[in-house]
């Protein structure tokens, strides 16, 4: 159900223009003026582009408001092509004086199983230039409905967070909606398909992997460290991994974590995760707060506790580049409630 435009930015016109060309003296006293005060005569520039990791098809639509200096300049809808197919990437370019605030709204509508998902942006308009907002919505800042676990039920889906506007949930954490103006990226045509890749630069070399944990950053792990497992909020029983990279791309690489019991050989089914990496020293890349279900795919997680465990984690990139590694921990004894 596509929206109509609600308001457009109105364009002055002069009414000295006609003087001007016929009066020199006129014309020059006008360009005197525009030059001096450039903002009051042009508009400044930014393109808005949305895309969207696959949401399982929890949605039938995603709704976004744009909002300029407070105003709501444009409601849209962008719907999948088929039901449960990933959305389009979309873009539309807003404009006005410069230093003007930006506000877009993203939200999903028709959420299936009483999951949501909202993302909100915010930036300044800037002259000189046309730079891109980028709006990306990840699968794992949807919000499930807590579920009671109970005797023979299998975990729910693992939730992301409720923020609080004018926070927004990006990469799994609530941080701040703002973008600053001097981080917006140029906009170019190919802008969903060739996002800026701080992960895998020109003639970076092969890729390479570390495997951590922790939940709010990366953490290197030491052979044999024990780690903590954590009963959550949908009933499963989960470890935390992260994973630090070179030279995989920075967006929609996946990242696949499966266990193994090296005494019993007892297998934990894999999880597979297709988060962006964000950047981390050195040239790195990390991901990190992944809960990496001991009981996955409804198996008893107490056979593990107490337990070494094998980790193994592979990426592999669009390009079809993978890596992978083990990380020999073992996992504590008891639980603890996050």
């Amino acid at each position: 159900m596509g929206r109509a435009l609600l308001r457009s930015p109105v364009v002055m016109r002069d009414p000295t223009r006609r003087a001007a060309a016929s009066s020199p003296a006129l014309f020059l006293v006008t360009f005197a003026y525009a030059m001096a005060s450039p903002g009051r005569h042009l508009a400044s520039q930014l393109v808005v582009g949305v895309q969207s990791e696959s949401l399982g098809g929890i949605a039938s639509a995603l709704h976004v408001t744009l909002r300029v200096a407070g105003a709501v300049v444009l409601d849209d809808t962008i719907k999948p092509p088929v039901r449960g197919a990933p959305f389009p990437a979309w873009e539309k370019t807003v404009s006005g004086p410069p230093s003007s605030q930006v506000d877009v709204r993203v939200e999903a509508e028709g959420a299936s199983g009483g999951a949501s998902l909202e993302r909100l942006a915010s930036t300044t308009l800037i002259a000189d230039r046309v730079p891109l907002l980028r709006v990306a919505l990840e699968s794992r800042c949807v919000v499930y409905p807590t579920l009671k676990p109970g005797p023979g039920k299998a975990p729910g889906p693992l939730s992301g967070p409720t923020c609080a506007a004018p926070t927004t949930c990006i990469m799994g954490t609530c941080q701040s909606d703002v973008v600053a103006p001097d981080n917006l990226e140029p906009y170019t045509p190919a802008w969903a398909k060739n996002a800026p890749d701080r992960c895998k630069p020109r003639d970076g070399g092969p890729p390479y992997l570390d495997v951590g944990t922790g939940q709010t950053d990366y953490l290197p792990l030491a052979s044999g460290q024990t780690l903590q497992a954590e009963a959550g909020p949908q009933g499963g029983h989960h470890i935390w991994i992260a994973t630090r990279m070179r030279n995989l791309k920075q967006q929609l690489t996946t990242t696949r974590i499966e266990g193994l019991q090296p005494e019993t050989g007892t297998p934990i089914p894999p999880s597979t995760f297709v988060f962006t990496y964000a950047p981390a020293e050195g040239g790195a890349c990390k991901l990190y707060g992944l809960r990496y279900q001991l009981d996955n795919g409804g198996i008893d997680y107490k056979q593990f506790l107490g337990k070494p465990l094998d980790v193994r984690v592979t990426l592999t990139d669009q390009a079809g580049l993978t890596v992978s590694k083990t990380a020999h921990i073992k996992v504590a004894p008891t639980l603890v409630n996050p």
